[in-house]
C-alpha cells in the first residue's frame, strides 16, 4: 500500500511540472531584425517654449541625440545632456524609451524622459522625446 502511494505521488508530482512546464514562457523570443546602430538624420523641437520651475517662461534649446543602438530588441541612446536612455524594441517596431533620475535633494521633481516611436521596414526611426519641459521629435536611420 505504501509503495502504491509512493508511485502516485510521483505520478501526481510529474503532472504537476509538466502542467507548469507548459505554462512557463519560451526564453526571451527577441526580434533582431530591427538590430543595427541608427545615426541622427534630423532633430527637431516639438514645443519651442516651456515653464520654467520658477514660473516664468523660457525657449527650449536646439537638441540632437547620440546614435541609437538596437541588440536582441534592447535599445539606447545617449541625450544631448549626457543622459543615457534605454527601452525596448517590439516584433512590429514599436520603440519605448526612458530615462528617470530621482529628485534633486532641493525638493525638485526626478527628471523623467520618454521616448516612444517606431522603425519602419526602410530601417528609420521616427521617435518623440518627451520631459517635463521640452518635447523633440527626432528620425534616426541606418
Amino acid at each position: 500500500m505504501q509503495g502504491q502511494l509512493g508511485l502516485l505521488g510521483l505520478v501526481g508530482f510529474l503532472g504537476f511540472m509538466t502542467a507548469a512546464d507548459a505554462q512557463t514562457p519560451p526564453a526571451s523570443t527577441a526580434s533582431t531584425q530591427f538590430d543595427g546602430t541608427y545615426r541622427l538624420v534630423s532633430a527637431a523641437r516639438a514645443n519651442k517654449t516651456y515653464v520654467t520651475r520658477g514660473g516664468r517662461m523660457d525657449q527650449c534649446p536646439e537638441r540632437s541625440a547620440g546614435p541609437l543602438t538596437i541588440v536582441q530588441g534592447q535599445a539606447r541612446y545617449t541625450s544631448a545632456t549626457g543622459r543615457q536612455l534605454e527601452g525596448t524594441v517590439g516584433p512590429q517596431g514599436e520603440l519605448t524609451m526612458r530615462y528617470l533620475a530621482p529628485p534633486s535633494g532641493s525638493g525638485y521633481r526626478p527628471i523623467e524622459i520618454t521616448v516612444t516611436g517606431s522603425i519602419d521596414g526602410a530601417g528609420t526611426i521616427r521617435a518623440r522625446q518627451s520631459s517635463s519641459s521640452c518635447s523633440y521629435e527626432f528620425v534616426w536611420s541606418r
